[in-house]
């Protein structure tokens, strides 16, 4: 059992270095996108997640995410939250644009990331690595952490984790 374990673990690790190995300075950022508190709410083993943060665009251009990925999920998506005659309602999102010199957050009850498919249970304190992909292949490095809501308040989250 152990040996398994072991096994499993360096499988993880070998495909998160594998999917991370693939950066390219010609198409990666460096800057221009500021991920701010990037975190998951813990929850249920095997269910969808929600990823939330906050994305500053430093540069003179809008940001338009088209698709994320992740190692971790069989998929990434954008989701809005729309109100209409007072009920909630989710959206599937083409691609999110963070205007030029502006932010967009991404938090409960607004816009969000769905994490669907989860390849392994993550646990509090994992970080979990994504690639959004841009306009003219531009590709952003995501890394968020996993918090467990019960233990600390989204908010102080945002306010202690910070990553480029």
């Amino acid at each position: 059992m152990k040996n398994i374990f072991i096994t499993l673990a360096l499988f993880f690790s070998i495909h998160a270095h594998a999917f991370m190995s693939g950066l390219d300075d010609r198409r990666d950022t460096h800057g221009s996108l500021e991920i701010v508190g990037a975190y998951i709410p813990l929850g249920p083993e095997g269910m969808v997640n929600a990823g939330y943060m906050k994305l500053n665009n430093t540069s003179d251009t809008d940001i338009t995410l088209h698709y994320i990925t992740s190692p971790v999920y069989d998929a990434v998506q954008i989701h809005s939250t729309i109100q209409k005659n007072g009920v909630a309602k989710m959206v599937h999102a083409k691609n999110l644009v963070i205007p030029a010199k502006g932010s967009v957050a991404l938090e409960p009850g607004g816009s969000h990331l769905m994490l669907m498919g989860p390849r392994r249970n993550i646990k509090e304190g994992d970080e979990i690595l994504a690639i959004a992909f841009g306009d003219h292949e531009k590709r952003y490095m995501l890394k968020f952490l996993v918090v467990d809501p019960r233990k600390q308040s989204a908010q102080d989250t945002q306010h202690q984790h910070h990553n480029h």
